[in-house]
């Protein structure tokens, strides 16, 4: 398929080892994409550092005393003890329930392990699951006065959630927020599960790996390639990946827009999530489409849809999904309660093992096979560094373009 150009392994992150807090893994470090510049910490103490230390001091220095001090943890903390977390949420102000509204096909998944949050606090989850836009538009509609607690979205809505004083400011102090890796701490939410996309195609007629971002604008498969619809956090990486390409970046995407507008007569459709495409899929009459990873994977080994997933060479963006408190909360001790419940560890697995995505957390151990089965994997060297602040700074001019462009 298409061969890489060279500018666009440009923001392909430096191995992004501490973004690779995500999932980590016994002695590795283990983060949808996409705040601070994690990248360089993990720099301060290396591996070949205890191999040194012998040979300057005496053989009376025990040469294992390194050990005690692991580079994957750069803030030396770990999770919050449960007692922590219920001390916000105590039994004089504790409501009956809180409302936490998420995408669909969540709470089957974790359930379980709310019913812990329940069994410290007594307060019961009542789950409220809906599409992203019924969810920011309810947010939005209760604007001080909100029937809702805590809600999960695209990291990419946050900062127009804060800037609107519709969200909570982050708070840093909360249990468990120290431990999240660099791209989960950010203001107005906190980052409590990874995604990586890429491409997921039917091998049946898709008989060449997919190996670019520029082979969902392929002729050669006109009528068979569904794109993502917008605003979409799946759109956004597409057109991000696209300017990357072209050379720009994801503070400009009229180009990438201008290059889905050419492509649009040979596109299937335009979709928002593939589960509401798979009767298609199935069918082959979709063959190539952007997927999450840890979606496509599931669709494979849950429901047999016929599809391989694949991160395209030139790399691929993060998303992280946000956990945000509404602003006027009468439940506002127990609603962080909650939050960090979700940022610690029995979540943080729930999370991996239920969707396969990758963790937030910096000091999380996986099972190996478990966490070699993620997007994105810990370890992972295919991250593309995109900035969803600009990306959301500039949401009205890009809508408006693709709007114009792609869907007139």
């Amino acid at each position: 398929m298409h061969s890489l150009p060279l500018s666009a392994r440009r923001r392909t992150t430096r191995a992004l080892a501490p973004i690779i807090a995500l999932g980590l893994v016994a002695a590795a470090c283990g983060s949808d994409e996409a705040a601070d510049e994690p990248a360089d910490e993990p720099a301060e103490t290396t591996a070949e550092e205890p191999a040194e230390e012998p040979a300057e001091e005496p053989a009376d220095e025990p040469a294992d005393e390194p050990a005690d001090e692991p580079a994957e943890e750069p803030s030396g903390v770990g999770f919050a003890s449960l007692d922590e977390i219920a001390a916000l949420c105590p039994a004089d102000i504790a409501p009956d329930k809180l409302v936490f509204t998420t995408f669909p096909g969540q709470q089957e998944a974790m359930d379980p392990v709310t019913e812990i949050f329940t069994e410290l606090t007594g307060v019961d989850i009542e789950w409220l699951e809906n599409g992203l836009g019924d969810r920011l538009t309810k947010l939005a509609a209760e604007k001080g006065s909100p029937t809702i607690d805590v809600a999960l979205v695209p990291i990419a809505e946050t900062p127009a959630l804060l800037a609107n004083e519709i969200v909570e400011p982050t708070n840093t102090d909360l249990p468990n927020y120290e431990q999240l890796i660099g791209p989960a701490k950010y203001d107005g939410g906190y980052g409590v599960s990874a995604l990586q996309f890429g491409i997921a195609y039917n091998p049946e007629f898709i008989t060449e790996v997919p190996d670019s971002w520029l082979d969902l604008l392929d002729p050669a498969y006109s009528g068979a390639i569904a794109l993502p619809s917008m605003p979409n956090s799946g759109g956004y990486a597409l057109l991000s990946m696209l300017s990357i390409i072209g050379g720009g970046d994801e503070s400009d995407l009229t180009a990438a827009i201008d290059q889905i507008a050419a492509y649009k007569d040979d596109a299937h459709s335009f979709i928002g999530s593939s589960p509401t495409v798979e009767e298609q899929i199935n069918s082959g009459e979709i063959q190539m489409y952007l997927d999450i990873g840890g979606v496509a994977v599931r669709a494979k080994n849950e429901r047999n849809v016929p599809v391989e997933f694949v991160v395209p060479a030139e790399g691929a963006p993060l998303s992280i999904n946000s956990l945000v408190i509404p602003t006027g909360s009468d439940h506002l001790g127990c609603a962080e309660a909650f939050v960090a419940f979700m940022l610690g560890e029995e979540s943080q697995i729930a999370w991996a093992e239920a969707f396969l995505y990758g963790s937030t957390s910096s000091v999380l151990e996986l099972d190996p096979e478990l966490a070699s089965s993620l997007y994105p994997a810990p370890g992972a060297t295919d991250i593309v560094d995109v900035d969803w602040s600009v990306i959301a700074a500039n949401t009205a001019d890009t809508l408006d373009y693709w709007n114009r462009e792609v869907t007139s």
